[in-house]
């Protein structure tokens, strides 16, 4: 029996052999891993930070650019105002040198547009009264155009 004794402890000692030279070369292969990925963390530090710089950059250009359009959005917003009120005030300004004053003229020429409207009609209906009167020359003349 300790014959069988023996080989299981040379088949134990084995194992624990083969097991410690997978674990030895499981160590080595993570030492390689980790300098590859420091190698490729040093390469994309060296290539992103520029990029990352530049992202950098153009996000201030960016805010500064907003900044600088909200500035000049106000100062239109209060050159439009001061405009816009100007342009009321001079309307007001016209429609009580300009426009009040002349109400009575323009009342005056209403009647006067009235009368002559009316004389006109009064007219025509003396006109009509008396019957049809011949085609004058320049009747003809009137309707010449319409002759195709």
């Amino acid at each position: 029996m300790e014959t069988w004794g023996v080989v299981f402890l040379g088949v134990i000692a084995l194992a624990l052999a083969v097991q410690a030279g997978f674990m030895v070369a499981l160590a080595l292969a993570g030492l390689r891993l980790t300098r590859r990925l420091d190698a490729l963390q040093a390469q994309l530090d060296g290539q992103i930070a520029p990029a990352l710089k530049g992202v950098e950059r153009i996000s201030r250009n960016a805010a500064e650019i907003s900044d600088l359009a909200t500035v000049q959005a106000r100062r239109i917003d209060v050159v439009l105002a001061d405009t816009i009120e100007k342009v009321e005030d001079t309307v007001d300004v016209v429609q009580r040198l300009v426009v009040r004053p002349l109400r009575p003229v323009t009342n005056l020429l209403a009647i006067l547009r009235g009368l002559q409207r009316g004389i006109d009609v009064f007219l025509d209906l003396e006109r009509r009264e008396r019957g049809p009167r011949p085609a004058s020359r320049r009747h003809a003349e009137d309707d010449e155009h319409l002759f195709i």
